[in-house]
């Protein structure tokens, strides 16, 4: 892997954005899946492996809690409001009732459920 190349080691993944935490991630996934290592290096790429992963879904984790909502208002417009946990979601507004049908619409209705009976 490139971060070890260098003298340096793994990088911490405290250390990594997750784009990179992600494409070491894909290569130690890759490296276990070819079967050619040591069994003291297939443990070692496995442990590095779970902690990038768990690594990446804590970001995605955070990234999902600063979501904004979008809230549609009565009078048309929309409003958005910070999402910190599931609690702060709300259920959009139901659309308004309709009126009801004129009485000409009710008599043409009328006639053309006759024609059915």
């Amino acid at each position: 892997m490139a971060e070890e190349g260098n003298g340096e080691g793994p990088k911490a993944p405290e250390d990594l954005t997750f784009e990179q935490a992600y494409a070491e991630l894909e290569q130690t996934a890759q490296a276990l899946q070819q079967g050619q290592l040591s069994l003291d290096e297939t443990l070692r790429l496995y442990e590095r492996g779970s902690f990038l992963a768990r690594h990446c879904l804590q970001k995605l984790e955070g990234v999902e809690l600063k979501v904004t909502q979008l809230l549609s208002r009565s009078d048309g417009t929309y409003a958005t409001r910070p999402i910190a946990s599931e609690k702060d979601i709300t259920l959009p507004e139901p659309p308004p009732a309709e009126p009801p049908p004129a009485a000409d619409e009710d008599e043409a209705l009328k006639e053309q459920k006759e024609l059915f009976d």
